[in-house]
Formats: structure tokens, sequence, C-alpha cells
């Protein structure tokens, strides 16, 4: 545990000091306090959407929560799972990466309008945004960035895979609110290597929803509450 923390610190230059006395009945408890600046007029907030804002998420999703999955059922050996997935998924859990890089590029050329990280599941970081910023959403289920084998890990599992990518926390992506017209900027941004997948778009409406396409169908239901709850 200290030993990722101060390879994590170190690639991102910053420190690790002092510590944070306090009691509990224990068996474990772990806190961490991180402190920073940052200049004015780049600080990225939730709070800076508007309706017509594009809504994007870096890199993948749901990963995290597969890997979870495996650990628990500590059986890899599926029909859905190759050892390069295992691996994936496990590292994905137990070694986060956060989205640093990217996140100071977004902010830096003033790119996106809100962003959120997703350490508590996208769902949750929708609901957020929209609340902070007094939008709703629409995402578009089709468009979220699954991992095919990760899709195959739940659905062997009879798991909504899209339910739990939106749902499960421990992805560490970002969630970020675009303006229409700043796409350069974010073309810029999204050359430190870490994709971003455009999901859906904030509206008027105070609703958050999540659109499905069924064959020639399209439904539209309330985006699923759920996330990490820390308190639970």
């Amino acid at each position: 545990m200290v030993g990722g923390l101060a390879r994590l610190a170190a690639r991102h230059r910053i420190h690790v000091v002092g510590g944070n006395l306090t009691r509990s009945p224990g068996p474990l408890m772990i806190d961490i306090t991180v402190a920073g600046s940052v200049k004015r007029r780049q600080a990225l907030t939730r709070a800076g959407a508007r309706p017509g804002d594009e809504i994007y998420v870096s890199g993948t999703i749901g990963a995290a929560a597969a890997g979870l999955s495996m650990l628990r059922e500590m059986s890899y050996n599926t029909t859905a799972t190759t050892p390069v997935l295992r691996n994936n998924c496990v590292d994905r859990y137990l070694y986060p990466e956060p989205r640093v890089r990217l996140g100071l590029l977004l902010s830096r050329n003033r790119a996106a309008s809100a962003s959120i990280d997703l350490s508590d599941g996208l769902a949750d970081g929708v609901h957020r945004i929209a609340e902070a910023s007094g939008v709703g959403a629409v995402i578009d289920a089709d468009a979220l960035p699954i991992d095919p084998g990760v899709r195959a890990w739940f659905e062997e599992r009879g798991i909504d895979p899209v339910t739990e990518a939106l749902t499960a926390g421990d992805d560490y992506e970002l969630l970020v609110t675009v303006r229409p017209r700043t796409g350069r900027r974010l073309a810029a941004a999204m050359r430190c290597g870490v994709p971003l997948t455009r999901i859906g778009r904030c509206t008027e409406s105070r609703a958050t929803l999540l659109r499905v396409r069924n064959g020639g169908t399209v439904t539209e239901a309330e985006l699923p509450s759920g996330g990490y709850d820390h308190f639970r």
C-alpha cells in the first residue's frame, strides 16, 4: 500500500508528507488528504455545464467492476475470460491510474466546461454534474465504451453490462462536458494518448435519462441513480 502510494506520488511529482492521527476500533482504517493549488480560471468544477454541451468519458468503463467480480469468485476459467482480459480487469481494480495528465490539459486549454472523476460510477458522476450545473442529461447506452470481453464476462453471469458499467465504481476515468465549439481544444487534450468517447449531451430539462436502442425502437428511461455509497 505505502509502496504504491509512493510510486504514484513520484510519477505525478507530488509529495507524501506527515500523517493524520485518528482513532478507530479497527481492524484497519486509511485516511488520505490531498492539498494543492490551482491557477485562476483553470479550476475545472462540476458546475460549468450548459444545455447543448456534449458529454464525454475517458478510456473505458466497467473493467474495474469485472476485476472485483473475478477476485471475489477466485475463478477465471470461463469461456468469456482470457488471461489478458483477466489481468487487465484485475489490474484496473487493484492499481487504478488517475487521469491526471488529461485533466490538466482539459483545464489548461479550457476544453471542458465541467468534469468529475468516476471513482463512484458513471451514473453517479452524471447526476452530480447535472445537479451542480442545473441541467439534465441524455446518455446513449450504445455509445458507452465497454470492452467486449467485459461485456461477455457480465452477460455470462446474467448481469446487464450497461447497468453494471454505469453504477459500479473504481474506474477513475473522467466524465467531462464540452461546448460544441471547442472541438479543437478537446482534440489537443487527447494528444496525451487517452481516448475520449462522446456518450450523450446536456439538456435544458432537469431529467437525467438513458437512451436505449433495440432494433428500430428507441426508448428513454431514468438513468440509474446507483453508484458507490461510502456510508452504506
